[in-house]
């Protein structure tokens, strides 16, 4: 517990306690409580008593108190003697007795050694019973804590959240700067968010939350620490489902090149017969318009003219058809009737074996010519390669034995063989992975050496910012040194903060370590210990010639057993 007085009397409080609340023997501080309230306060330190506040305050002047004392009624208090005399009013004797007993209650509740005890029993009839608003003292005795490590200490991370338990904070009048806080206070804002917005100083943010948690009026949750891997994953973009390839649009097959492309009835080329489903097929199966209509009847011979359709568009001249155009009664018939071929048809037969050869005729026997080439050299160098990769295997080991001692190297050969484009360049490829197998690999650095180092070596590796190795030697430190006491600087969270304490302290040639600590929300921060001494006294006298930053208010240098420093908040 870093504040037993503080936390002692807020629990008095919180319970409604009568009776006498009493830290210290030497000097004893003395607060007289009432139904939980704070109605008088003595304490036997000479800062703390009236005669000494009245000069401090301006009371009276320290001739007119020598006078007094030395003019004592012994029949009356001393205040009354003064009022008595005409040095201070009734009122300012009020004001200064209520500032003594804020003085005495704020002593108390910064105590960090003494226990407290507590004599529960009522007030005599003649105790000075003086108005006080005791929420508001506690408040101001919390406020006007300067010790920051241990405020912090008490009250925990900065990243809780704060949730109002009453509502007579509404009615609490409050500093002007933290006027704006009790509406804030609905559990959605951490201590750090809560002083962003109200621009209020952290430290005296947190200490207004620690009277409000020790009041009873407001609990404090700590957030989980941060899951980084829960983090990352709710920041990885959400996967879009991968619907199926749409269905590609229906189009007519395009002909290969060894197919026949559909006919034209002006066409010239040679006719090949219609595959064997064709004769199935009906005249509904043709164009749904055709321009030309065949009779029923047998074709003329050549010379005759061509049948006229039915269309009035199409006419036919009744002079033989031009020497270009002989075959396409033949087509014509060709494309209607299959089935029974008339048997007078011997001489067209005869007239498209003698036209000229079409672009088809000469295609299909050059394509056949290329794929039965293609084929053929495939093939030999399919054997070449073979011939290649097998062969250099049993000259390059002459002994028999080696071949199944080293399987590795030749079995991937004829794979690279069949898919590399070159064949020459695979037997040299082949023994690689053998010759790299046995390079070794990059020698690791040799590990830190265990032990203490130098008070030279621990500055010069904290200086340089090599955190691994200032942990291993702070713990060679602390090990050596278990029966010892040393003086802790602070505790820094940033290894910046560590270096500027280093340098701070260079030129002392310092014997500096540090030790790590793990923080309430799972934070590890370092402990930078200065010195070994032989007494706890000792280290306290080493304290006095630090620099001027490690004696500033708010950051006091403490002692340390080595064996008891801690590990964790």
């Amino acid at each position: 517990m870093s504040l037993p007085a503080l936390k002692d009397l807020f629990e008095r409080q919180r319970s409604r306690a009568t009776g006498l609340w009493v830290l210290g023997e030497e000097p004893k501080r003395t607060v007289y409580m009432e139904a939980g309230d704070i109605v008088f306060a003595t304490s036997t330190d000479p800062l703390d008593r009236l005669t000494h506040l009245l000069v401090e305050r301006g009371k009276i002047t320290q001739a007119q108190l020598d006078y007094a004392m030395a003019n004592l009624n012994p029949a009356m208090s001393i205040g009354k003697n003064l009022i008595e005399m005409g040095f201070i009013t009734q009122r300012d004797l009020l004001a200064v007795a209520k500032g003594q007993v804020e003085r005495v209650v704020c002593t108390c509740l910064a105590a960090t050694t003494e226990a407290p005890t507590f004599e529960a029993r009522e007030l005599d009839a003649r105790t000075v019973r003086l108005p006080f608003d005791t929420p508001a003292m506690l408040l101001a005795g919390v406020l006007d804590l300067r010790d920051r490590e241990l405020m912090l200490e008490e009250l925990g991370p900065l990243n809780q959240v704060v949730v109002l338990e009453t509502r007579r904070l509404q009615d609490f009048i409050l500093p002007a700067d933290l006027a704006k806080l009790p509406g804030l206070l609905d559990g959605t804002r951490t201590l750090l968010e809560l002083s962003r917005e109200t621009s209020v100083e952290p430290f005296r943010l947190g200490a207004f939350m620690l009277f409000l948690r020790e009041m009873g009026w407001a609990r404090l949750h700590e957030l989980p620490p941060l899951d980084r891997s829960a983090l990352e994953r709710a920041l990885e973009p959400a996967e879009t489902a991968i619907s199926p390839a749409l269905p590609e649009p229906a189009s007519a097959p395009e002909p290969l090149l060894a197919e026949e492309p559909a006919p034209s009835p002006y066409s010239t080329h040679e006719i090949r017969p219609a595959p064997e489903q064709f004769p199935s097929l009906g005249p509904e199966d043709e164009l749904e318009e055709p321009l030309l209509t065949v009779p029923e009847e047998p074709l003329p011979t050549v010379p005759e003219p061509l049948p006229i359709a039915s269309e009035p568009l199409l006419t036919v001249p009744p002079e033989p058809l031009p020497l270009p155009e002989p075959a396409l009664p033949i087509q014509h018939e060709a494309e209607v009737d299959v089935d029974e071929p008339p048997a007078e048809a011997p001489e067209p037969e005869t007239e498209s074996e003698s036209a000229p050869p079409t672009r088809r005729a000469w295609l299909l026997p050059l394509l056949l010519v290329l794929l039965v080439g293609l084929g053929l050299w495939g093939g030999l160098k399919w054997a070449r390669r073979t011939r290649t990769t097998a062969a250099p295997a049993p000259k390059g080991e002459p002994a028999p034995a080696p071949k199944p001692a080293a399987p590795a190297p030749v079995a991937p050969a004829p794979e690279a063989a069949v898919s590399s484009p070159t064949p020459t360049a695979e037997p040299k490829a082949a023994p690689e992975p053998v010759k790299a197998a046995p390079e070794p690999t990059k020698p690791t650095p040799p590990p830190v050496a265990a032990g203490p180092a130098s008070k030279a070596q621990r500055l010069a590796t904290i200086v340089q910012g090599n955190w691994k190795q200032a942990i291993a030697e702070g713990a060679a430190q602390r090990e050596l040194l278990q029966s010892r006491w040393t003086l802790r600087l602070e505790i820094a969270c940033q290894g910046a903060t560590v270096q500027q304490a280093a340098e701070l302290l260079n030129k002392q040639d310092p014997d500096l370590f540090i030790v790590p600590m793990v923080l309430r929300d799972g934070k590890t921060c370092y402990q930078i210990f200065l010195g070994s001494y032989g007494s706890e006294a000792a280290a306290k006298a080493a304290a006095q010639s630090l620099p001027a930053p490690f004696l500033v208010e708010g950051n006091r240098p403490k002692p340390f057993r080595v064996a008891q420093i801690p590990d964790r908040q």
